[in-house]
Order: C-alpha cells, then structure tokens, then sequence
C-alpha cells in the first residue's frame, strides 16, 4: 500500500515537473511576446498611447525594444530604431530598471502660450496615469529633437543623455546642433552644450551656444540660462555674450544669413546681455550692449564708429509686438573718412521701432575734450519702413568762442580756413525720404558772428540764409548777409554781401560797402567759389579823395575829386590778388602837399614837383593797383595837369609808382615813407618848364 503511495506520488511529481518544465519552456519562448504585452500594458495604464514596438531579444538582465513608434505612426510624437534596458531581476520585479540605450530617437516638442507639450508623451510631465514611473539613466547616441513655437521651427539633433534628478528629468548634451526649419534659415546652424530640466510642468535650461560658421570654425555666441512654470506660465531667463567682427574674419552675415541683403560692412567688439520675463503671452526682454569701436562701414553716409552703451527694452503683449525701445548712453561716434568730415560726437537719447515704424529723439554733443558735452543738435527722426518713407529734423543753437566752440573744430575740413569765430549761430534742418526721393532743406540765423579766414577777416556777420538742399548744399535763391566789418587788405564797413549757392557753384552777386563817401561792389566773375582761389571784381564807384585822405592821414596832403574803376581780384590759396585793373577820376580836382618832407628837397627836378604838388589842379588822374592785398602792393598813378600859382600854370605829367603795404597806408598813415620821398625816388617823365620861367 505503502508502496503504490509512493508511486503514485512519485508519478505526479513528475508530471508537475514536466508541465512545469514545460511552462518554464513555453514562457522562456513566449518571454518576448509576454514582455511586449505587459509593457504595452504598463505604458497604457500611465496614458501613454498608441504605441507600437517589438522585443528583439529578452534575458535575465536585458532587453532589446526596436521599432518604437509613440503616437500617430504618420507623424510619431517620439520614435527610437533600437533601445536596450538592463536590469537586475530583484530590480525588474520592484518595477525599476537599470538603465536604458537608444541609438537613435526622435522627440516633438511644442511650445505655445497655453504652455509645452509632448504629445503622446503628455503623461510624463503630469506625473498621473497608474503611478509614478520611475525613470532610469538614459542614453541616446543621436537625439533628433524638433521644436514648434509661435516664432518658427527648430531642429536639435546629436548625443544626449537623460537622467532622474529628484523628482525631475534632467536631459543633457555636449555637442548638440540646433537648425531653423525653414526655407531660408535666419540663422546658421549652432551648437549648444548644457542641460533641460523637467519637473512636471516647470522647465529649466542653462546653456553655452555657438554658431557654426564651418566645420572648422565655431563663434561662442550666448550664455544663457532660464526657468519657465507650464502651470502659471511664467518664466525667465538670462544670455549674455561678445563678439569681434571683421572684414577679413567675422562677418554679421556669416553668423546669420537674414543679413545679408543688407551689406553690412561691421568690425570691432560688442558685449552684450538679455534678460527676459516670460508671463502668461506677455514677454517683456531688457538687453544692454557695450560698444568698443564698433564701426559700420561702407554706407551711404560714409563709415563710422562707435564706442559707448545702448540700453534695449522689446517684447510681447497680448500677441502683439510690444515697441522696441534704444537708449544711446552717450555713444560717442567717430567718423571714419580718410579725410575726417566731422569731429567725435555723443549721441543720447531713445530710438523705437513699433509696427514697422522707426522713430528717434536724441542729442548730438561734442566729444572733444576743451567742448566736452555742448550741444550741438537735437534731431528727431522717423521712418515706415512698409511705406518707405521717413523724415529727419534737427535744430541747433551755437555760441562760438575762438579756441574752443568754432566750426572749424567740429568740421575739420575747415580748418585753418575759417578760425577765431564769435557770435552765435541757430539753425534748422529738414530731410525727407517719399516714395524713392529724397529731399533736405534748411536755415541758419547769424547774429554778430565774426571769423578770420585766410582771404579776410570778419565781424558783426548778421542774417538768415535759406537753404534748398544740404546734399548737395544749395541755397533758396539770392541771400543777403549784413556784415559789420570785413578786414581784407583794407577795412570795410557796415556792408551786405549778396550770395547764391547753386549747381555751378558759390557765386557772390552783390558785396558791396560804403567806403570814403562812395561804394566799393564786389561780383563773382568765375562759375565757382571756393576757400582757395576764386575770381571776383572789384567796382570803385564815386570813392571822394578827401575823404580817402583823410582815412589816411598822412600830414600836409589833401586832395578833391572822386575816382571810379574796377580791379579784378583772384583769390589764389587764400590770398586776394590784386589784377592791377583801372581806376581814374571822374572830373577835375586838385592835390595838395605841403608837408613837413617839402623842406628835404635837394636837386632842381624835386623841388619842381614839389612845388607843384603845393597846388596841383589835376585834369586827369589814373591808376591801378597790383599784388597781394594782405602783403606787398604796386600802385602805379599818372597825373596830368597844372599847378596854377607856377610857370604860370604850365602843364606837368607826373608818373609815380609806389611800392608797399597799403593796408598799413590805410592804417593811419603807418608807412614807413612819405609821398614826396617816393616821388623823388621815381617820378618820371616830368615836362621841364620853358627855360625862360624857371623862376615864379
């Protein structure tokens, strides 16, 4: 009995042993299509769905997954061509696995106001659906990771890693590359290095991002790190960076391509930073930029540099384009002309760009140490950049003082030309750009402005002179300018210069001054006027001799009459050249001297034309003068007539030429000779007096 017992039990062991067996043989070949369904079942019950993958191989401490498809299979919200989980069998059963490889993955990632989204994914940030899932270190040799935002699509691809932190999802990468998807790409393709964090809904990122200009060459371009909440949908971050451009390095267009149409022509060093504020769909961005010799070149304005700071506020509100607001720190701007055209400024105050409309209110100082910090213009600006149209008006007010406030040290063209200026200058400018055309005008207001230029000195300068056009500089016709004072070999007094500046050049149309009770005109005589050379004639119009003499004031002499004439004047480096010309009187008059040099006669011939010139009633007189009104001067004088209390009246024709300074002549008779000394020197041609009247 005992012994069938025995048997009986011994049989049914075997037959469990065998099912058993049989079991375990049917589960080890069953294991990878039971290992798909429980892991199908595990990621349905956290809400991960549809998915679809297939287990290539299943062990005791691993298991292969290939094909994984998640979401739609036309358009996956993630994918991956192979993944391998290790694990250890106590782990495996506790629901937690070791680690996972992927060899290649894909991920879609959308960014919108209402917060970031995973798709089919979804469930991870929301920590629901059956439990927590306990995420293990992941690694993905080649990530393939698109981004849809409102502003565009990005492309990240490279290696990457995923790890638990906490309760978070850290992801990371060394080397991984970010593309616009687009036609034509903003931007080259970059390369970030740093990590995302996600915990739930909140995001939080720090990165350092390059551009890849080629393969050999990668531009450090941000820093950046920030943090954002998907629950309350706010955020912010901070980037901060430099960059040295140059010509034959580094251009704005090889980092992004945009630029291009736009041929900018950049060189030196800019740092820069950003802070953004991300709340609900309000963005709000402060950026700040440091300039160090920041030039743009090769514009139409000539090239130019800048070396200052530039404050920037732009953003979103309710999904508009908030105004993108400058604030110039006082940049100082050096123009970069091979001749330079103006002298450093400071420029301050806001620029704004709202809507396509591009607008400025800022100040122009100097930046020239002896001025630092005048004014020079206030300027306002704008421009609608959908029309094409925009406008410029400036207005200024200078006081000039010699040595420090003159247009000669903010032009430096002028320098040397124009120096030692007084007075003070308000002006007004207008610029407009419509449909292609563009159109300047201006006005200058002189009061008591005074200036030395190499052809002249002059004071009292007052007047308004209008513009037509400051590029090229045209004025609105004929201007007049009052002038109290012009020093130019000789001084002239309250006159009005009459000037128009056109196609053909400055042309003076009528200087003209009331000089020894006449009047003394000056024309332009060539098509153009310049600092340098010009060509000018002078009218000598009813100029009264005594009145001449008396500005004179040379003792003994006096003189009647007046004289008439024209001498052609040349400026020639800044120098007024006397072309000799004829000037001559009008009727009879006589001249007088009888001064203290009388007395020194010694030969028979001077004492004769002294005596004549002791009444001298001439009947013609003529004359000319020649050389540089600012240095030495010839004047050449023909007389003709008789003295009537000698020889009884018996006629003379006396030649003098004299030699010297006649802006000292003028000066109060500070000519280091007098008249008679001349005349014996080089009289010539004196008609001798019949030899029977040699004697009163």
């Amino acid at each position: 009995m005992l012994k069938s017992w025995k048997a009986r039990l011994a049989a049914i062991s075997a037959v469990l042993l065998v099912v058993l067996a049989a079991s375990l043989v049917w589960l080890w070949v069953e294991r990878a299509a039971l290992a798909e369904r429980v892991i199908g079942r595990a990621l349905a019950d956290r809400g991960i769905s549809p998915i679809s993958f297939s287990v290539g191989f299943i062990g005791l401490r691993s298991i292969s997954l290939s094909g994984i498809v998640i979401g739609d299979p036309a358009a996956p919200d993630a994918a991956a061509s192979s993944v391998t989980v290790t694990y250890s069998l106590g782990e495996l059963l506790s629901g937690e696995v070791r680690s996972v490889e992927i060899e290649e993955a894909k991920l879609h990632v959308t960014l919108t106001r209402e917060g970031l989204s995973l798709g089919s994914l979804d469930p991870l940030l929301q920590g629901g659906g059956g439990g927590r899932l306990v995420l293990p270190p992941i690694s993905v040799q080649d990530a393939a990771l698109t981004v849809t935002t409102p502003y565009g699509e990005f492309a990240f691809a490279g290696p990457a890693a995923v790890r638990p932190e906490g309760e978070a999802i850290l992801l990371s990468s060394d080397a991984l590359q970010i593309v616009e998807v687009a036609d034509e790409p903003r931007f080259v393709p970059l390369v970030a290095e740093g990590h995302l964090l996600l915990e739930g809904k909140k995001l939080g990122f720090s990165t350092s991002v390059a551009s890849i200009v080629d393969d050999e060459t990668h531009v450090p371009l941000v820093k950046a790190e920030g943090t954002y909440d998907g629950e309350t949908h706010v955020g912010r971050a901070t980037a901060e960076g430099a960059l040295t451009f140059a010509r034959e390095a580094l251009t704005p267009a090889m980092i992004a391509p945009a630029l291009r149409p736009l041929y900018l022509d950049i060189g030196g060093n800019i740092a820069y930073r950003a802070d953004v504020n991300v709340s609900g769909g309000d963005i709000s961005i402060a950026a700040t930029a440091d300039l160090a010799d920041f030039s743009l070149s090769q514009t139409a304005g000539g090239s130019f540099a800048a070396t200052g700071g530039i404050e920037a506020t732009a953003g979103l509100e309710d999904g508009a384009l908030k105004p993108i607001r400058m604030d110039l720190q006082g940049v100082k701007v050096r123009d970069l002309a091979p001749s330079e055209r103006f002298a450093p400024l400071r420029v301050e105050g806001p620029v704004e760009y709202v809507q396509g409309s591009l607008s400025a209110d800022i100040i122009l100082r100097s930046a020239l140490p002896s001025i630092a910090g005048a004014r020079l213009a206030n300027v306002k600006a704008s421009y609608d950049t959908a029309a094409g149209r925009g406008q410029v008006r400036a207005q200024g007010d200078l006081a000039f003082a010699p040595g420090k406030l003159e247009l000669q040290t903010l032009l430096p063209s002028l320098k040397g030309t124009i120096a030692r200026m007084s007075g003070n200058l308000s002006y007004s400018a207008n610029a407009d750009l419509k449909d292609g055309n563009f159109a300047s005008s201006g006005l200058a207001k002189l009061s008591n402005v005074g200036f030395t230029a190499s052809a002249a000195t002059a004071e009292g300068v007052t007047g308004t002179v209008s513009l037509s056009s400051l590029l090229p500089l045209r004025t609105k016709g004929v201007q007049t300018l009052k002038v109290g004072m012009l020093q130019a070999g000789v001084p002239l007094e309250n006159g009005t210069v009459a000037f128009e500046l056109d196609r053909a050049g400055l042309r003076i149309v009528d200087a003209n001054w009331p000089f020894a009770k006449g009047k003394l005109v000056l024309v332009s005589s060539s098509a153009s006027v310049t600092a340098g050379n010009a060509e000018f004639l002078l009218s000598v119009t009813d100029i009264d001799l005594s009145a001449l003499i008396d500005m004179v004031e040379v003792p003994g002499l006096k003189a009647t009459g007046r004289i008439s004439g024209q001498v052609p004047i040349a400026i020639r480096n800044g120098d007024p050249i006397l072309l000799d010309g004829n000037i001559s009187a009008k009727d009879n008059g006589v001249i007088v001297y009888r001064g203290d040099a009388t007395e020194a006669v010694a030969t028979e011939q001077t004492k004769l034309l002294t005596d004549a010139l002791r009444n001298f009633h001439y009947t013609e007189l003529a004359g000319g003068l020649s050389g540089n009104a600012n240095g030495e001067l010839v004047l050449r004088l023909s007389l003709k007539g008789a003295n009537p209390d000698l020889y009884d009246g018996y006629p003379f024709a006396i030649n003098v030429r004299l030699e010297g300074s006649l802006a000292d002549l003028l000066r109060r008779g500070t000519v280091g000779f007098r008249p008679l000394e001349l005349i014996k020197e080089q009289s010539k041609g004196a008609v001798q007096p019949p030899a029977n009247k040699t004697e009163p």
